[in-house]
Order: structure tokens, then sequence, then C-alpha cells
């Protein structure tokens, strides 16, 4: 195991930067709504709706933040990211009227957007575009501790603090943020003296000799546009799951009211301790064949949950259970699979475009998924999990389309990196 994992000499600072990211959205996530009603006089229709009008701002944004990686660089867009997320949260302290948090909610989503958009482009760069997958793997147990430690930290302000621990919760997350674009850009000057001390040249500078024609050789790539379409898919599953299955379970399944809390929990600690064990099982085998199985976990977690409907409560809880732990099993391959195929999918000067297509899709469901839910939900439970059951299937289908189409598809997981396609 130890093996697997990638030489992280002289990046310890970037790991730094991105677990403190991690620990500061932790504490806010869970409380994210919950803050607003608690310290200001706006209704929970209001504070619901400015957020989503934000979350929208999101969709237009991404590409904007691809340009902005390619011209400026992906560690550049990073520390960017974080300040303007700062920024964000700080104006959260002081919001006391819809405009201004929509105003600071916008600020936030841009952030957040250019942040996903530069953070797959960092990691390829820090890897030197080879054994992408263990460096995402890393990361991802990373990130994933520092958001389950924020959400119990988070929970034990409230619980002490009340109002004064909402607060407390906001501006520890912006000074998380404000760290982090430090810890981010500090660790450049460490890249480059390990850099210099082990002869692999880094490539965090932006790109120079950008392409003229810009988002119009991107939009030609059909094969990518097709892997696009396919992460919508991916996505949808699993938002379904983190918003649906909680009510479901609760609403529908009578289940007792400790189970959401407890799938969450069980998220977050299988994404913390699970995301480098999976890897190493999957390393060497081809990308389409390691999101051909995620699909299929996926698929039976939906059918999991489905069964939670027609079976005596003890059985139920069983399957909720069960079905936690196959959908974080699917995320976490498809997680480490599908950054490193677009990167590889890329050049220097168009991965940041490249990775804003791919969060869009992500964006896009974001807005589309509550809707579909609770419409779905609305219906009873073998039309809102059969379906989700069959878009696994069909998303499978797509993999194995596309696999012929995309070669950085079919190379293996955690092996050295193809040379940068020419597009």
């Amino acid at each position: 195991m130890r093996a697997w994992l990638p030489d992280a000499r002289g990046h310890r600072r970037l790991f730094s930067a991105l677990s403190i990211d991690a620990l500061g959205t932790g504490l806010f996530l869970p409380f994210s709504i919950l803050y607003f009603t608690a310290t200001t006089d706006l209704t929970l229709g209001r504070v619901g709706l400015a957020l989503s009008i934000a979350a929208l701002v999101r969709i237009p944004a991404t590409p904007g933040a691809g340009m902005f990686c390619d011209r400026f660089g992906a560690r550049s867009t990073v520390v960017v990211s974080n300040l303007t997320q700062a920024v964000g949260f700080f104006n959260y302290l002081l919001v006391d009227s819809f405009g201004h948090l929509l105003i600071a909610a916008v600020v936030v989503q841009l952030g957040n957007s250019a942040f996903w958009v530069a953070y797959p482009a960092l990691v390829h760069d820090v890897a030197e575009g080879n054994r992408q997958e263990s460096w995402f793997a890393l990361i991802t147990s990373l990130r994933h501790a520092g958001l389950g430690v924020g959400a119990l930290g988070a929970s034990l302000a409230v619980a002490v603090g009340g109002t004064n621990g909402y607060t407390a919760i906001v501006a520890i997350n912006a000074l998380s943020f404000a760290a982090a674009a430090i810890l981010t850009r500090l660790d450049a000057s460490a890249g480059t003296q390990a850099t210099s001390a082990n002869a692999t040249p880094e490539h965090d500078a932006p790109s120079e000799h950008a392409p003229t024609s810009g988002w119009a050789s991107t939009l030609r790539d059909r094969p990518v546009l097709g892997f696009v379409v396919l992460n919508f898919g991916l996505a949808l599953l699993s938002l379904a799951f983190a918003l649906g299955v909680p009510i479901f379970l609760v609403d529908t399944v009578r289940l007792p009211p400790w189970i959401p809390g407890t799938v969450l929990a069980v998220n977050a600690v299988l994404g913390a301790v699970g995301a480098t064990p999976v890897g190493a099982a999957i390393t060497g085998r081809s990308r389409s064949s390691g999101l051909m199985a995620s699909q299929a976990i996926v698929g039976g977690a939906f059918v999991a949950v489905l069964c939670c409907a027609y079976v005596p409560s003890a059985f139920g809880v069983c399957l909720a259970l069960a079905a936690v732990v196959l959908v974080t099993l699917g995320e976490l391959v498809q997680s480490l699979i599908v950054s490193p195929i677009v990167n590889d999918c890329a050049t220097a000067a168009s991965r940041g475009r490249y990775n804003s297509l791919s969060q869009m899709a992500f964006s896009i469901g974001d807005v589309a998924t509550p809707a579909l839910m609770t419409t779905l939900l609305a219906h009873g439970p073998a039309t809102t999990w059969i379906p989700m059951a069959a878009l696994a299937m069909v998303n499978m289908l797509g993999i194995a389309l596309l696999t012929s189409h995309l070669p950085a598809m079919r190379q293996r997981i955690n092996q050295p990196g193809p040379s940068e396609p020419d597009r």
C-alpha cells in the first residue's frame, strides 16, 4: 500500500492547504442554510432562493474559470478561488438583507467554480501527468477526513455556542480559505526547490502558447463532449443518492430519524479511509473497466435502496447501510478515474477548458437534481429508484461506446501518462 502512494515530498503545504480547505467546508456545509435563518431575519424561503440563484451562476462562470486557468495557470487559479471564497464567507458574517446574501453567495459560488476547474489541472501538474490516480486518492482521503472533522466540529460549536457557534463556524471557514490560499502559493516555492533537487520539472506555469481557436477547438472534440454527457449521468446518480436517499428512508420507509446522519457519517469515514485502498485495488486495470465497475456498484446501491421499502425495518436499516457502502465505493472509483481522463484528453494549453466542461456537468446536475428527485419521490419507491438503477446501466453503455474513441479511457490506472495529444 505504501509503495502505491505518490512521493509527496515538496508538496506538504499543498496537501495542508487542501485539508484545511475541506475542514472549513465541513464546518459550514451542514449548517449552510440554518446559519442565515439563525443569525438574520430572512425567512427560509428567501435564504433558499438566494442560494439557488447563486448556484445558477456557476453554470456560466465555469467556462470563464476554464479560460482563466488556461491563461494564468492552475495554481494561480486555485489561489484566486480560495481568496474569492474567503471574501464571500467574510461577507456572510455581515449579511442583513436578501441582496447582501445574494451578492455574497454569488462570490462564494464564483470561487467554488474556479476551484473545481483548476484543482484537477493542478494535481496533473504536481504529478507531472504520471500516476495521477494515486495523487487523487491521497488528496481525496485528506479532503474526506477534513470534511468529517469539520462537520463534527460544527455540531459541537452549535451545541455549545448557539448563535455564537454559527458565527464562529463561518469565521473559521473564511479563515480556512485564506490560509489555504497562502499555503498553496507557498507550495510553489517548495515545489521549485524539490524540482531542482530531483531534476524533474514541474508544470505549474500558465500556458503561453494557447491555441488561438480557444473554445472552438475544444467544442469540436466530439469524444470529449460525449464524455461530458457521460459525466452528467455520473453526477446525477451521486447527487440523487445524497439528496434523495435520506428523505426517502425517513419519510417513505419510516426508518429511525438517526439514519440520515449515520448514512452521511459512514460515507465520510469510508471516503477518508477507502480512497487509497480502492486505488491500489484497481491499479493496472483499464480506466474504462474501472468506470464500468463503478456504475455496476452504484446501480446495485440503488436496488438496495428500493428494497428498503419492501422489507421489515431491521432489514431496511441493514440495506440502507449496505447501499451507502456500495455507493461510496462506486463514487471513490469514479472520482479517481474521471479527472485523469479529462486531463489526459487535453493539452497544457487547454486543460482548464476541458476541466471546465467536465465540471459543467456537475454544475448542471446541482441545479437539476433537487427538482428531479422531489418529483420522483412523490410518485413512489419504484418510480424513484428503478430509473436511477437504469441510468447506471445507460452509463455503462456510454462508457463502452466511448472507450474506442478516447485513448485516455483505455489507459491503465496509475500508469505513466501518455504524451500530450496534439489538439
